[in-house]
């Protein structure tokens, strides 16, 4: 693969018996054990790649006011600051999202709940593809900008690049993770379900809020 030059394994459990000693959660309360782990892993590949992404986005300022061809430093050159502003707000603001979903999961399981993808799955979701999108767009980012050391082994982009990439594919794909934010916005699960919308009552709003303008 890609990044993991591995076997992959295959294990089959046929007739297995657990002792009530050994269950986790409730008897058949698995699925709400094995989403909640899988959100836990969501949310760290989300900080991972925010991670990533926040050094690529450093590395490349540093190089930019470093670097300085013809006498003058590549950091004057607007072409060079306005991706890394657009990368460097993206990141500040993912970090907010993904500390407070953080903080959320962690209430909810200390609570003894597991039952966190239904509370909160959208929003580990939205942390999920937008960091890993980020990762991969500030290592592509930095490449460019280190010019041919930064497409060098010399460099650590082209890792982490690689290694981030697969995370827009694994633990469920990046169009899996958009799906679930648009089932809850629109609300096919959670919260909105079965509350359908009044089209004809939200034009009427909003002629309203035309003749008032």
């Amino acid at each position: 693969t890609l990044n993991m030059p591995t076997d992959h394994a295959s294990i089959i459990l046929s007739s297995v018996f657990v002792p009530s000693s050994s269950l986790l959660g409730p008897l058949h309360g698995g699925l709400a054990v094995a989403q909640a782990f899988v959100q836990e892993n969501r949310l760290r590949q989300a900080a991972s790649s925010l991670g990533a992404a926040v050094y690529c986005i450093e590395s490349s300022v540093a190089y930019a006011r470093a670097r300085k061809p013809f006498g003058k430093p590549l950091a004057t050159n607007q072409a060079i600051q306005w991706p890394l502003v657009e990368l460097h707000t993206q990141a500040s603001m993912l970090r907010l999202l993904i500390r407070q979903t953080a903080s959320a999961m962690d209430a909810q399981l200390l609570t003894g709940s597991t039952d966190v993808s239904a509370t909160l799955g959208d929003r580990v979701s939205m942390c999920n593809f937008s960091a890993n999108r980020l990762c991969t767009d500030a290592a592509d980012r930095a490449i460019q900008i280190h010019g041919g050391r930064g497409y060098s082994r010399h460099m650590a982009f082209e890792h982490i690049w690689r290694h981030h990439r697969r995370y827009r594919i694994t633990e469920g794909s990046e169009e899996i993770q958009i799906r679930r934010v648009a089932a809850t916005l629109f609300g096919f699960v959670g919260a909105k379900k079965g509350k359908e919308g009044d089209v004809k009552g939200f034009e009427r709003e909003q002629e309203g809020r035309g003749s008032k303008l």
